[in-house]
């Protein structure tokens, strides 16, 4: 869909990365939540891009923080939202990996993110400005268990802690079912999936929260502009984006210099014997010049600790690839609704990719699981998930470094404490962390929070 916050991608389990469509994601997204009213209509009593009412006590309002007397309301009854959330998580590696030694960590970040809804504001219909400011703090479990279990630690990029603007991304719908944007596009909000990720209070590993196989074309904060269609059977969109983008660069002196990617992403509503249900394809393409891993470099050069980051960034006068693509895509199907609350079902969910296996050093990709809202008495907004993914790696180089496949499950609980705390235990079991075969089977622990201010 159009639009998984994060990611320079550099490498397997080392960005993040969907094709950039970030502002139609999130409308779809917010469409499900009844808290949340989106619309391309500026008339007085239309609903706007975002949440309205921040008015409940503290058990019941949708922010710690409330609505500041009244002013938050009213900002947002006249176009302008402000929302801050914090994420924070401990983990731990009880066994393999890479390392065991002190495996404990403790991370997070922080999120701003400022909407200005154009025709709330008087001044013209249909426009929307998003602008997203991120850090990171801490120390993930990445780098531990040689994989990525903690998918937040690569955001804005992997290892920085200063404070990024990630995100200027205006959309301008010019009829009820087609808009365009342009800006700094954050590309994570794409392959939306119903149960593997949502709002982001569900797995952690980056292997469930968006294809891997488009990590090579697709870096997580890039200048693009494109279009969209949004219409009652579900959503399509098209991106031409900076292949070279990051989130600690505006990007202008160097746009499209290093290559262009294409995306294009269709997300279609499916309602087999009456419970909801999507299908998605996408597909991506850039025409940058990347390093071949159909090459032999023994006796050549020595990869350092994380060999498919380099393969990523590697930068000699080595065999190269003209272009480098990939096609995904993704389901999610409800197999039972709560008849008298439709928020509340349990379904299934899987993910596919596939890519060039030359230039890209993902070959094939998929993962399955199931997961669901209120399945405990009681605990209406309560989530799970349990998943199962493979990652198969091709060329010759990441073979001669040892790196083949790698698989894993996970498995959380998402409590809501509040409807602006989170609290989530989580399990992992990752096979061959980083595609490694002389890895032992790591076990990661941890438990995430998730406030929102």
């Amino acid at each position: 869909m159009f639009g998984m916050k994060r990611k320079c991608i550099v490498g397997l389990f080392a960005g993040a990365i969907i094709p950039a469509f970030g502002p139609l994601h999130t409308l779809a997204q917010e469409q499900s939540d009844p808290d949340v009213q989106t619309s391309p209509s500026a008339e007085a009593e239309a609903p706007a891009f975002f949440r309205l009412d921040y008015s409940g006590d503290i058990w019941e309002r949708p922010a710690l923080t409330g609505d500041w007397g009244g002013r938050r309301n009213n900002l947002a009854q006249e176009g302008i939202s402000i929302e801050l959330d914090l994420e924070q998580t401990i983990q731990g590696n009880a066994h393999g990996g890479k390392d065991t030694n002190n495996a404990f960590r403790y991370s997070g970040s922080w999120d701003l993110r400022l909407k200005f809804d154009t025709g709330r504001m008087g001044l013209w219909p249909g426009g929307l400005l998003e602008l997203h400011g991120e850090s990171f703090f801490g120390q993930s479990i990445n780098r531990k268990v040689g994989g990525t279990p903690n998918d937040d630690a690569l955001y804005p990029l992997p290892g920085d802690r200063d404070v990024m603007l990630s995100q200027v991304t205006f959309t301008q719908f010019l009829s009820e079912s087609f808009g365009v944007f342009l800006g700094k596009l954050d590309t994570t909000t794409g392959d939306k999936n119903e149960f593997a990720w949502i709002h982001g209070d569900n797995f952690l590993h980056s292997a469930f929260r968006w294809n891997l196989v488009t990590a090579r074309t697709t870096p997580y904060s890039t200048l693009g502009a494109g279009f969209f269609f949004l219409g009652d059977w579900g959503i399509w969109s098209f991106t031409a984006y900076d292949t070279e983008g990051a989130a600690n660069v505006s990007g202008f002196d160097t746009a499209f210099d290093g290559g262009t990617s294409l995306a294009t992403e269709a997300r279609f509503n499916w309602e087999p014997f009456g419970k909801p249900g999507h299908q998605l394809f996408g597909f991506t393409w850039s025409d940058k010049a990347f390093v071949s891993l159909e090459q032999d470099l023994r006796g050549g050069i020595r990869i350092p600790t994380n060999p498919i980051l380099s393969l990523l960034t590697l930068d000699l006068s080595l065999e190269r690839e003209s272009s480098s693509w990939s096609f995904y895509y993704n389901f999610d199907q409800y197999l039972y609704v709560d008849p008298e609350d439709s928020q509340q079902g349990v379904g299934v969910f899987g993910r596919f990719g596939i890519s060039d296996g030359e230039a890209n050093p993902i070959e094939t990709f998929y993962s399955l699981g199931v997961g669901g809202t209120g399945i405990i008495p009681e605990r209406d907004r309560d989530t799970f998930g349990l998943g199962y993914y493979f990652v198969d790696y091709g060329g010759e180089l990441p073979e001669r470094l040892g790196v083949r496949s790698s698989q894993g499950v996970e498995l959380f609980y998402n409590i809501e404490v509040t409807p602006w705390c989170h609290i989530t235990p989580d399990l992992q079991v990752i096979v061959h962390p980083g595609g490694f075969e002389d890895r032992d089977v790591a076990i990661v622990y941890g438990l995430r929070t998730h406030m929102s201010f």
